[in-house]
């Protein structure tokens, strides 16, 4: 009789009761988070449990590089000291990193950074329900080799060569933030690290996080109206004499450009949202997908284009002042990127430059990365345009916090995917919520380089137009995935704001399927429409001067996207009222006279935000189908949204001005 070994039993298809109950009483959570995460384990470790190896595999880049980060999140993870990491430990973790509360998450980032002394100490070696001895805390031989194991893992992620601290600077921070313990012993307790997160700023620079935003969410009162929060993107708070109100601004930064998300348990701040299916434009709702995390399908994907940006972004393209030409506009800069495991002494990043005629071969390293930037120079101008420095840009998009802020505890500097709508398109914010990335079809890519140059001078003539404000399109091609190529464009954001949002609207001027369901009406976070605006007699109360100076620049930009034969596009309008606001605004002050996409109402008790959103629909042979489709369907009803470029920018215009009052 043969003899058969033992069948290995996996996880469940639904997550265990006592799983479950398990993570809600340690978390405030919602039970739909816990079974989204639950299914992501599933596919990660079908057989219930996650190794070392396998768990730093699924880190990617992170995990390839950062040695030091995977073994010390790892251990950090494995509450139950048996060397695996089971179904709760992984979801406690993601869930603390994701929406702990400030308590849980320093106590984590704790956990992280004690991991090396802890090896030196050998407690983490200890046998399954041996109880360990409470660590005293993070010695000056471990925190050094935190501080520099971040500083390399970081220049192999940026290019970059940055030196590691000098010596003599750790250990001056070192012992500004350290206690004298009972063995005489100078270490990092947990009330020092607390009180270092908080207050110094030295000490958060050394664990590689951006200085202005620290790793403990900042104290946010309530409003009459809330808006939540994303956990992945909270703000940071900072001890010392930054300017107060400085300091509330990046609170709502947060507040409205994540107001997109609903949590699906009415009773808790704190739920994990699901996917949101049939939504293609995110700022419109609030339905949201689940922050890319490790272990998460396009956790490899998010970081590979921080890595791709960050470098396209710091690369030199010589004089910048210069006339542009028209070559600028078919210009492209292509990098290979390879992870290189082979030669020095630890695994690195090879960037290779290539010319315009580089493609995806066959027996290309399935590991290496194509990525190509598209008119470099016209949309460093843009940025400029915009007022987007260089400088925060790089913060915005690239990889330089990333391996820090997840140190401390905090996925907040990785993008995070919003919604996947019928179109297929994905959409991220920036952790800032300054920009959004959104992927697009290789036709709408195309279709943005050829009305590049139309575009840029429009931008450059007007420049308050109220347009979406393209600032880079990008393409990454993955040789593993047999040379497929995703385009993705980067916008801003146009809620990016220092006041919480109360009511949005998205404005086409149609009226045909222009209506948002009685019960979603509820929510704050749904961006109504037209119908819903006339229904609720909303309009906007601006002055003559005001009212002139907006339509005369709608106008401008309407008639520009009509004549690049271009329709469908929305008015993305949001209100916060003077009733309702918990901020500190000068309602006596009006906002910049010359700036269009944010005014005072003329009674002084509201401000409006507004921008011109989904401008890259062509009036093509598909939308001409389409247009001939529902005149047949709906009786050549006028009020269908998809309508010839010219009719739809009167349309769209003369709606505008029939809603103020």
């Amino acid at each position: 009789m043969p003899f058969c070994a033992p069948r290995r039993r996996g996880l469940p298809a639904r997550v265990p009761v006592e799983h479950l109950l398990e993570v809600l009483k340690d978390l405030n959570c919602s039970r739909v988070g816990v079974k989204s995460i639950y299914e992501r384990f599933r596919r990660l470790a079908p057989t219930g449990l996650i190794s070392l190896p396998k768990f730093r595999e699924s880190l990617g880049l992170l995990g390839l590089f950062g040695k030091l980060l995977a073994e010390s999140l790892f251990f950090a993870f494995d509450y139950d000291n048996d060397g695996f990491l089971n179904v709760v430990d992984f979801t406690r973790a993601v869930l603390i990193m994701l929406i702990g509360s400030d308590k849980r998450r320093l106590e984590l980032s704790f956990r992280i950074l004690q991991t090396p002394s802890r090896q030196e100490a050998g407690t983490i070696s200890m046998k399954e329900g041996d109880a360990p001895p409470e660590p005293s805390g993070i010695d000056l031989k471990s925190f050094t080799r935190i501080v520099n194991d971040i500083r390399t893992t970081r220049n192999v992620l940026t290019g970059q060569s940055v030196p590691n601290p000098s010596p003599e600077h750790v250990e001056n921070v070192f012992k500004k933030n350290s206690s004298i313990c009972i063995d005489g012993v100078a270490r990092i307790t947990q009330h020092d690290f607390e009180r270092a997160v908080h207050c110094s700023k030295e000490f958060v620079e050394l664990m590689g996080a951006p200085c202005r935003r620290y790793a403990v969410e900042a104290s946010i009162v309530p409003g009459k109206l809330p808006v939540e929060i994303s956990p992945a993107c909270r703000p940071f708070t900072k001890c010392g004499s930054e300017d107060f109100n400085l300091r509330r601004q990046r609170t709502y930064i947060n507040r409205t450009t994540q107001h997109r998300r609903r949590y699906h348990d009415s009773d808790t701040d704190e739920s994990l949202p699901l996917k949101s299916q049939g939504v293609s434009r995110p700022w419109l709702s609030p339905r949201r997908g689940l922050a890319v995390y490790f272990g998460h399908e396009r956790w490899n994907d998010v970081i590979n284009v921080m890595v791709g940006l960050g470098l396209t972004a710091r690369k030199d393209i010589g004089d910048v002042t210069r006339e542009l030409i028209p070559a600028d506009f078919t210009d492209k800069v292509t990098l290979s990127i390879l992870p290189d495991t082979i030669s020095g002494l630890m695994p690195s990043l090879k960037f290779v430059e290539h010319d315009d005629r580089h493609q995806f071969r066959r027996d290309d390293d399935p590991n290496k990365i194509i990525f190509t930037e598209h008119a470099p120079l016209v949309f460093k101008r843009l940025r400029k345009l915009m007022n987007l420095s260089e400088d925060e840009y790089i913060q915005s998009v690239g990889p330089e916090h990333l391996v820090g802020n997840m140190m401390l505890g905090n996925l907040s500097t990785l993008s995070e995917l919003l919604s996947e709508g019928n179109s297929g398109a994905l959409f991220y914010f920036t952790a800032n919520g300054r920009l959004v990335l959104k992927t697009v079809t290789r036709q709408t890519a195309e279709f943005v380089q050829r009305w590049l140059p139309s575009y840029y001078e429009h931008m450059r003539d007007n420049p308050q137009t109220l347009i979406t404000r393209l600032v880079g399109l990008f393409s990454i091609t993955q040789c593993k995935r047999g040379g497929s190529t995703t385009y993705f464009i980067i916008m801003n954001n146009v809620f990016y704001s220092s006041v919480a949002i109360h009511r949005r609207f998205d404005l086409k001027g149609s009226w045909v399927g222009r209506s948002v369901p009685l019960h979603e009406r509820k929510d704050h976070t749904v961006a109504l429409k037209d119908l819903d605006m006339v229904e609720l007699e909303e309009f906007m109360e601006l002055s003559e001067s005001r009212s002139s100076a907006l339509f005369e620049t709608l106008q401008r930009d309407v008639d520009f996207l009509s004549k690049s034969m271009l329709m469908d596009y929305s008015l993305l309008l949001g209100i916060h009222y003077r009733s309702m606001s918990d901020d500190d605004v000068n309602w006596q002050q009006d906002p910049d006279p010359r700036q269009m996409s944010c005014f005072m109402g003329k009674n002084r008790d509201r401000l409006y935000f507004v921008g011109l959103i989904d401008v890259l629909t062509e009036w093509d042979v598909r939308k001409r189908l389409e247009y001939a489709w529902r005149r047949l369907r709906t009786f050549n009803n006028p009020g269908v949204s998809c309508t010839p470029p010219e009719r739809y920018a009167e349309r769209f215009v003369s709606f505008m001005k029939s809603r103020v009052a």
